[in-house]
């Protein structure tokens, strides 16, 4: 396996990017229309980098960002997680940090992960979602 350098990604122009966000939106009514919640985007603020990456303690070379969902309630002014279909499935972000290696250092368990890897280390989650807060 290559090693991660922490240079992985490229940056593309604003115009690029828009392709990729009107592609999502053009699929909101359908989510909707699917029982789930939309979500645009979500933000992470910097302060919280910071303290995943002092939490690493210097290993980190960058972030992988995993996918995920859980069940929300989206009808007051904050989102509620929930169970039991009191709300609706919603895309959420994993913020993990990785070493030069690839290992996940949060011992998030993922499919290839490391068995023996412990399960104690912080990830980033639950950035405020847009359309709520843009």
């Amino acid at each position: 396996m290559p090693k991660y350098t922490g240079t992985e990604g490229k940056l593309i122009s604003a115009r690029e990017a828009k392709l990729f966000t009107s592609n999502h939106k053009s699929v909101k009514d359908q989510i909707l229309k699917d029982g789930k919640n939309y979500v645009e985007a979500e933000f992470f603020g910097l302060e919280t980098f910071q303290r995943l990456i002092k939490g690493c303690g210097g290993d980190a070379v960058g972030f992988r960002v995993y996918y995920g969902s859980r069940e929300e309630n989206h009808d007051g002014d904050t989102p509620v997680v929930t169970t039991g279909g009191k709300g609706k499935a919603t895309p959420r972000l994993i913020i993990v940090p990785v070493d030069a290696n690839g290992t996940d250092l949060s011992g998030l368990v993922h499919v290839g992960g490391h068995k023996d890897m412990p399960s104690d280390g912080q990830v980033m989650v639950d950035g405020p979602i847009c359309p709520r807060l843009c």
